[in-house]
């Protein structure tokens, strides 16, 4: 993936108890610029978030709430607006086989950043259940599967974005596994979170969170 150079705004930061997502810019401006957005804009700290339990992203910087999002991008004359960017993909996945096909790239690019740059700790399945701000279960992949150990899910931490892929099926090659389940194991990379890898995972999940069984049973 080339590196974007379009200023625009992105998701910094999601609080699931407080703010919702906040949104920073993807690089810095000119003073002047900013002085004109900074009515908009707050400092975040550590401090400002009620649950450091329940927020995943970047939590100090400059950010905005959603909801003046679009002051902020017409002030800086922001043509890739967040707006624009969700009918985009809105539009393509209109046509099953355009939406299938952004679907397996962008798959393609989260499998990379994982298994390139991704670590894989031993870690137990239920604490990062307890952890998690979000779950995004792709497609119901884990909950209409979790029984014959497949499935996947994206688990957000505070600090991290974990990719969780079970294997536990009769067929699996269980030696793989560093993520520890009571019915078996799964293979699970972890990376900081990242803004870009973020939108990927949101676009490809459609952000689709988990709402199956408790996962902690």
């Amino acid at each position: 993936m080339k590196k974007d150079k379009t200023l625009k705004l992105e998701v910094k930061l999601y609080d699931s108890i407080g703010f919702g997502y906040l949104y920073g810019l993807n690089q810095e401006i000119p003073k002047e610029d900013f002085e004109k957005i900074k009515p908009y804009m707050r400092y975040y700290r550590y401090i400002d978030f009620v649950d450091h339990m329940k927020i995943t992203g970047i939590p100090t910087g400059w950010m905005c709430l959603e909801k003046d999002v679009s002051k902020v991008e017409e002030i800086l004359q922001i043509t890739d607006t967040v707006k624009s960017r969700r009918e985009r993909i809105c539009e393509k996945f209109k046509d099953p086989h355009k939406k299938q096909q952004i679907k397996d790239q962008v798959l393609d690019w989260i499998v990379l950043l994982y298994t390139k740059g991704g670590k894989q700790p031993k870690q137990d399945f239920s604490r990062l259940v307890v952890h998690g701000v979000k779950i995004y279960d792709p497609n119901n992949s884990f909950r209409d599967n979790r029984a014959i150990g497949k499935g996947k899910l994206f688990i957000y931490t505070p600090h991290t974005i974990w990719y969780i892929i079970n294997n536990n099926s009769a067929d699996s090659d269980t030696s793989l596994n560093n993520i520890s389940m009571d019915e078996g194991g799964a293979i699970g990379y972890q990376l900081l979170y990242d803004p870009t890898l973020d939108r990927l995972i949101r676009i490809y999940t459609e952000e689709n969170e988990y709402n199956g069984p408790n996962l902690l049973i």
